[in-house]
């Protein structure tokens, strides 16, 4: 790779450091100014995610205005020069050494090239890549590291708005019992940026495979249908929800994700499993349906609580 594009990637990603510590610093401030109704889990995930979002801006800046030290050129126009190969070059070293990963600018430049050649080049490196520790076939080699290949190239994709590898890539995700988090994220990003053809897939592996309770990565698959409803509401989603929540084996899953998805009739359904089950249902459950049934609206004063926990809960806040 030509050292000047080696160069002009590692002070992108300086700069994108340096954008994210003040950014984080700045964030870090108003510890006491969190709104009310955001959904992040913590303070921390909130203050995290807001400074990612404000530096992807300053950094989108960063990549498409001129740059008088670039003649005044922006990144853009850079990569938009260079050849086929040169792209893919920068591409792969970006996944493998940049922190912030590849250039946005850079996977969307490659995705104007034929679309053929950008397939076929994703295609092949992500059927390459290893998905697991256990498939990896050199030790010297960090698993973390090599499978960032195949996230730049599922960003080139969604970047193309080429969705030709949804059903291959659910088919060998769902051979694996597990797989590492950010693998698992990865792969929801590039099915769930293709609702129109991934929702079909999803819905008939989901109907397809409750024999064995809906496990594993089958519980991702749940999860997935559910991002796309949120954005996408079918009656043949809730129907597919509605279905994993009696065939899982862990139904916390199924709870969450109806919840999620919104749809008030889950209520009578989520009350009918707790009436008809009150010697049998884990506290854990017991305690998601009574969120759920708030969070959709319902009414739980109604219902018997087996534990008396929750019940008590409510009355001290």
């Amino acid at each position: 790779m030509r050292e000047d594009i080696r160069e002009l990637l590692k002070r992108y990603d300086e700069i994108g450091a340096l954008i994210l510590e003040q950014k984080l610093d700045e964030f870090g401030d108003k510890l006491d100014q969190k709104p009310d109704g955001v959904d992040d889990a913590t303070y921390e995930e909130y203050i995290q995610r807001l400074a990612k979002e404000e530096t992807d801006e300053a950094t989108f800046k960063l990549e498409n205005e001129p740059d008088e030290r670039l003649g005044d050129r922006s990144m853009r126009q850079i990569w938009d020069e260079m050849d086929f190969e040169e792209k893919t070059e920068a591409l792969e070293y970006s996944a493998l050494n940049l922190d912030r990963g590849v250039p946005l600018s850079l996977a969307a430049s490659i995705a104007t090239e034929p679309g053929d050649m950008v397939r076929d080049y994703c295609g092949r490196v992500i059927g390459e890549c290893a998905w697991t520790e256990e498939e990896m076939g050199d030790a010297d080699v960090i698993f973390e590291m090599q499978f960032q290949k195949a996230i730049a190239c599922f960003e080139v994709l969604i970047e193309m708005k080429e969705p030709c590898f949804v059903k291959a890539v659910l088919d060998r995700y769902l051979s694996y019992g597990q797989t590492k988090a950010f693998v698992a994220e990865s792969i929801a990003k590039y099915v769930e940026a293709f609702p129109e053809v991934s929702e079909p897939f999803l819905i008939d592996l989901i109907e397809s495979n409750t024999e064995d309770g809906l496990e594993g990565p089958y519980e991702d698959c749940v999860i997935m249908l559910t991002a796309i409803g949120q954005e996408h509401r079918t009656e043949e989603i809730y129907q597919t929800l509605r279905h994993a929540f009696r065939y899982m084996t862990n139904k916390i899953y199924a709870v969450i994700c109806l919840a999620d998805y919104g749809d008030d009739r889950a209520v009578p359904m989520f009350k009918n499993y707790i009436n008809r089950n009150q010697k049998e249902i884990s506290r854990e459950l017991f305690y998601e349906m009574m969120s759920a049934i708030q969070k959709l609206g319902g009414d739980i004063s109604d219902i018997q609580d087996p534990f008396g926990d929750f019940t008590k809960k409510k009355g001290t806040e």
